[in-house]
């Protein structure tokens, strides 16, 4: 993009302040940019943070479909199927309050949704688990596996992913975070996460270095489909090798990233 005119046709599809951030990532003080910095580069990153969201949603929904059918099927085979109605079932109230509100607004809002009618008016508005969970966001799904019992966590972390109920408990938690990052345009370039996943020494990465996005994505391979993995991995490879503006290193990508992530 090398003339005014194609910015300004870019800037009337994409609102001035959506590319504010890059141009805050690459400043060198308040009143300019780094030397050499050109529109291109600014949008080159614009672009792949696009692309890389779009790459990471497709590993999350899967990952979320699974977490919500392990759940459903746990509780439902253990509980019973209206379990969601029962506080006791729950350890910590206050969370599974919310979780309840949660589904509570999303019945109203899908109110002519089939399955939302089907229910109100077969079964007097009472809902069985496996079809709470297909409403509820990928947030109220990690408020809901909180605030379960010891016990229950931990029988549903064996079952989908043999870790420690702990670990899944808190992944869920930052990869919710992320989905809705990547589900709400958000950047993703040289981003410091604030909910940031418990690493074990497993990975053979620093524990303490779980700040970024490369964090982020080894909770993402121990939890996807090999096949998944491989493809997000290749086409990630392929993508960055290409770039002129920045590397995975923006991203808090080793040089070796494909050691950690592709083994």
């Amino acid at each position: 993009m090398h003339n005014v005119a194609a910015v300004e046709s870019f800037l009337l599809q994409n609102n001035y302040y959506r590319l504010n951030i890059y141009f805050h990532k690459l400043m060198r003080g308040a009143e300019c940019f780094r030397a050499g910095t050109q529109i291109d580069d600014i949008l080159e990153i614009y672009y792949f943070d696009r692309w890389l969201r779009n790459r990471l949603l497709l590993l999350l929904e899967p990952i979320e479909i699974h977490i919500k059918t392990r759940i459903a099927y746990y509780l439902g085979t253990t509980y019973g199927a209206d379990c969601l109605y029962h506080k006791d079932h729950f350890k910590n109230e206050a969370v599974y309050r919310k979780v309840v509100t949660d589904f509570d607004k999303e019945r109203e809002r899908n109110f002519q949704d089939p399955v939302i009618v089907h229910h109100e008016a077969s079964y007097q508005g009472v809902f069985p688990i496996w079809v709470i969970v297909e409403f509820l966001s990928f947030n109220s799904i990690s408020n809901l596996f909180f605030c379960l019992y010891e016990r229950d966590k931990k029988a549903i972390a064996k079952q989908a992913y043999n870790i420690n109920e702990h670990f899944l408990g808190q992944w869920l938690h930052a990869l919710s975070v992320l989905r809705n990052i990547c589900a709400h345009y958000g950047y993703l370039y040289q981003r410091e996460y604030s909910v940031r996943p418990k690493l074990f020494h497993e990975f053979g990465w620093n524990v303490n270095q779980n700040d970024t996005l490369f964090a982020l994505c080894l909770v993402l391979q121990r939890l996807s489909q090999k096949n998944d993995w491989i493809i997000f991995c290749q086409s990630l490879d392929t993508r960055t090798n290409t770039s002129q503006s920045f590397s995975l290193s923006d991203y808090g990508f080793p040089v070796n990233w494909l050691e950690y992530l592709a083994s």
